[in-house]
């Protein structure tokens, strides 16, 4: 089975922490996974989470992403989720994550 490569990074001039997340998001253990980098990113930091390079997607997935917005807006943290792909970002934004965080 693929696993995702997560890969994080921070930008203290910007106080910005990025997630990039290339490969599947399917599985609960993709969720977890995605959910111990982001909630990992420094206090007081918004976070971005790159979802371009994003394989597939399923509904263990899209609720993983909904998490992670949950879980930002509990610590005070802004949080967008990129997508430059057409397709996946329509699956974002029909999932409602669009209500929880901006999709661009």
């Amino acid at each position: 089975m693929q696993m995702p490569t997560l890969t994080a990074r921070t930008d203290p001039q910007h106080r910005l922490a990025v997630v990039e997340v290339t490969g599947p998001l399917t599985t609960s253990d993709h969720a977890r996974a995605l959910a111990e980098v982001c909630a990992g990113s420094p206090a007081g930091y918004g976070l971005i989470t790159q979802l371009s390079a994003v394989t597939s997607i399923n509904d263990t997935g899209l609720d993983a992403l909904k998490s992670v917005a949950a879980c930002s807006a509990r610590r005070g943290q802004r949080v967008a989720f990129v997508c430059s792909e057409l397709m996946l970002r329509a699956d974002l934004v029909l999932s409602d994550l669009d209500t929880l965080a901006p999709v661009v």
